[in-house]
């Protein structure tokens, strides 16, 4: 199925990957999953749809919750093979699995889970090996270089390559990331917030406190509540 979609679709991909989803295809018939792999006319009307759209035209989507949510594979750009979500309501691809076969094997262990409640590759909650850091920072590089690069980029592509680099960011570089706590983008900062308080980083709790109360509507909100989780993570250390 997925050989002939690929010429369809007019791509190019690793023969392993490709096997990777043929097999998981194969195991989709004999037991129910929460997110189903879809079927390839299915894609095919989906990327027709959403090659509309500039946020996803890296993208193509291959599983579904049935919800009009989906899960999709980079397919070119900068965070090519990663795995993102497709969420009908609000805009976020920023990586969430590093690749085809993390994705499959994480929903193979949990047939059951909602993409929601599956632990996911980014934000990185541990560290990660030197090799799939140097992939990250590359890849956080190369969207850098894209937003410096792009006169005219727009205001959505500038926020959701900025979630993307926020999410990729490993822990031991998580400096670079205090910047966008003053970004003009309400979105943006929001995120930074988020993400912020998920690794609980202490460094940016001054200016934390500054947002909660002085910060756009959305970051005021978004940092209160990282403070909050920065201040339970120090009571679990006592």
């Amino acid at each position: 199925m997925f050989t002939d979609l690929i010429h369809r679709l007019g791509l190019s991909l690793p023969v392993a990957l490709v096997e990777e989803l043929e097999l998981h295809k194969e195991k989709q018939k004999d037991q129910n999953y929460f997110l189903r792999l879809m079927e390839a006319d299915e894609i095919v009307e989906l990327v027709d749809y959403m090659s509309k759209i500039e946020a996803y035209r890296d993208m193509i989507p291959l599983w579904s919750d049935d919800h009009s949510n989906y899960i999709g594979l980079y397919v070119q750009g900068a965070c090519k093979y990663r795995i993102c979500y497709i969420d009908h309501e609000e805009t976020d691809v920023s990586p969430a699995f590093r690749s085809i076969r993390s994705f499959i094997t994480k929903i193979e262990e949990y047939p059951d889970l909602d993409w929601h409640d599956l632990n996911k590759d980014y934000p990185a909650e541990f560290e990660v090996s030197q090799t799939e850091m140097n992939e990250d920072l590359a890849c956080i590089d190369e969207l850098n270089r894209m937003i410096s690069s792009d006169q005219i980029i727009s205001d959505d592509i500038r926020c959701q390559y900025i979630f993307s680099i926020m999410a990729l960011t490993p822990k031991g570089n998580l400096n670079s990331i205090i910047k966008y706590l003053d970004d003009e983008d309400m979105f943006v900062q929001e995120r930074a917030c988020e993400i912020i308080g998920f690794h609980t980083y202490i460094p940016a709790k001054e200016k934390l406190v500054k947002i909660s109360k002085n910060g756009m509507h959305n970051g005021k909100i978004a940092a209160k509540r990282a403070l909050e989780r920065i201040r339970e993570d120090r009571k679990n250390e006592i």
